[in-house]
């Protein structure tokens, strides 16, 4: 055994030119001195690059369970059109420069005249650019059509500015879709047969696959019982099981008798004893797809560091589905920069900053790039933040996988991580910061309870307090090649202080998936050859990202 890890080491070494030539560490805060080790990357027991070259994987048994059936699941559909493919560039159909005063309608009835515009053969209507400028706007911009784009001329000081200048807490920009997000459609629902579906699975029976096909969108619907909520000791903390019936979103990409594959695996077990759950076809109608916001700088007035009316989110996606946020900067809102919910799927968010948050110092505040309900095969990836709270993180019942990668928090005031009641199947990639958690949060905020299951932070690093890792039975969260100050929790630990090879989980299994192709059409070459914290740090948030 030993013999074939260390054949399987050196493979991974000779390999790991494509995703971590060198284990850095993150530069120097608060007195810390995390600069380049000579300690190499390894390894792991759960993941490994195997002899073909690809990643293989080991299963392992859950908290408080014997049956090792489980593996880490493929977290690389996330992103924009399943990951593994570039944005778009937009052509402009529509330009326009500051006007002085309120720019609420002047933009708005720009974006309504490119919405009004037919569809190309893509889905794309076409882009409006804002030239250089400040536009002060009171109120909310919105995008409500498929295919169009609000793009600037830049995202620093001397780019296109739009000021959130309302004394109310609001969202400046909003992608938002209408229908019902993820409606079940009536008489298709199926009972899953099958006694334990393990995290990592992609097949399972139903009683019945009849008039289930390849190609339809349904939902894996997790139904806990009261004796999940024993087992976990959460009924303490307020929980009850209606609470608690998640919709997981997939597609069927293969029916065989009963047997049902999805397109992407489970993230959260689905055991009988605790409820089971169901399959049913979902009715999605409704969403917005295929726009964008780019190239922008958005400040919100305030009026004082503790100020609470004023702009709250700069931007929000609702009922959005491949579409994208990129290279906006976000200054002074109370609450997040980028906040995806509401049955969004397969979005991105890349090269985008939040700085200087203006609010109260307390919860439901300082959520940089967030995470709520429903939200599944999001990307957050080469993002940074400057004075926030809980900077890359979820809120209550984020179904996922959803992904955070190569991203830089810095004077952060409380800790990344899930936030807020049993959000599922997050991956960490390379996220640079203060404390990163993943805990039984207990009575904290509202009876918060456990935070998330299934919570990878691969290499991820911490300049001050701790990496806490904290595992429920009948579930598993991990940490893994991560470095810091101390490490907390009787979680699953690996390679502790020592990165991991590959350098990045998600970009590796999209590389398994798709080829090395598809991983350079969504990163820069600075992600191909090792982390990119200092670059983060140097840039932050002022102007294009080089490379």
């Amino acid at each position: 055994m030993k013999f074939i890890y260390c054949v399987l080491l050196c493979v991974g070494v000779l390999l790991s030119n494509v995703f971590c030539k060198k284990s850095k560490g993150t530069g120097q805060e608060n007195g810390v001195d995390n600069s380049e080790t000579p300690i190499p990357p390894k390894s792991t027991a759960l993941v490994y690059i195997g002899s073909n070259q690809k990643l293989a994987y080991n299963t392992y048994a859950n908290e408080g369970e014997t049956n090792s059936v489980n593996t880490v699941p493929d977290f690389s559909h996330a992103g924009y059109k399943d990951g593994g493919v570039s944005l778009p560039d937009i052509p402009v159909k529509k330009t326009i420069s500051a006007i002085s005063g309120d720019n609420l309608q002047h933009i708005q009835d720009a974006i309504n005249e490119v919405q009004d515009l037919p569809a190309d053969a893509n889905g794309f209507r076409g882009a409006v650019l804002l030239q250089a400028g400040t536009y002060n706007v009171e109120g909310t911009l919105v995008i409500s059509k498929s295919g169009v784009v609000l793009r600037g001329a830049g995202q620093g000081a001397a780019g296109t500015i739009i000021k959130a200048t309302q004394k109310a807490q609001h969202t400046l920009i909003q992608l938002k879709g209408s229908g019902s997000g993820l409606a079940e459609v009536s008489g298709t629902r199926k009972k899953i047969t099958t006694d334990y579906v393990p995290t990592g699975a992609i097949s399972f029976a139903v009683e019945s696959a009849a008039g289930f096909a390849v190609g339809d969108h349904i939902a894996v619907y997790r139904v806990p019982n009261q004796a999940w909520i024993d087992d976990l000791q959460m009924a303490q903390y307020g929980w009850v099981t209606k609470d608690y019936d998640i919709s997981f979103e997939r597609k069927i990409a293969a029916v065989n008798g009963n047997i049902i594959t999805i397109d992407a695996p489970v993230v959260d077990p689905i055991q009988s004893k605790y409820g089971g759950g169901y399959v049913y076809k979902t009715n999605i109608n409704g969403r917005i797809s295929n726009s964008g916001i780019e190239n922008l700088r958005l400040v919100s007035y305030y009026d004082g560091d503790e100020d609470e009316n004023h702009g709250w989110k700069g931007i929000e996606l609702i009922r959005a589905e491949n579409c994208w946020v990129k290279q906006v900067t976000a200054q002074y809102f109370g609450y997040a920069c980028v906040s995806i919910s509401k049955e969004s799927v397969h979005n991105t968010v890349e090269e985008c900053a939040m700085l200087d948050p203006k609010s109260i110092t307390t919860g439901g505040r300082k959520y940089s790039f967030n995470l709520e309900a429903g939200a599944s095969f999001n990307l957050f990836q080469r993002c940074f933040t400057r004075g926030g709270r809980h900077d890359f993180v979820t809120g209550s019942r984020v179904p996922g996988p959803n992904v955070f990668l190569d991203c830089y928090a810095t004077d952060t005031q409380s800790d990344i991580g899930p936030h807020h009641r049993w959000a599922t199947g997050v991956l960490f990639d390379n996220i640079y910061g203060g404390q990163i958690h993943v805990q039984n949060r207990k009575a904290m905020g509202s009876g918060h309870g456990w935070a998330g299951a299934q919570i990878l932070f691969w290499n991820c690093a911490s300049y001050k307090n701790d990496i806490k890792v904290e595992s429920p039975k009948g579930a598993r969260n991990w940490g893994i090649g991560c470095t810091g100050l101390q490490k907390n929790g009787a979680g699953y630990w690996e390679s502790w202080n020592t990165n991991v090879l590959p350098r990045s989980l998600y970009l590796a299994q999209l590389k398994d998936r798709l080829g090395e192709s598809a991983v350079n059409k969504i990163t820069i070459a600075a992600q191909r050859s090792g982390n990119i914290y200092n670059l983060l740090k140097s840039w932050a948030g002022e102007g294009k990202l080089s490379n």
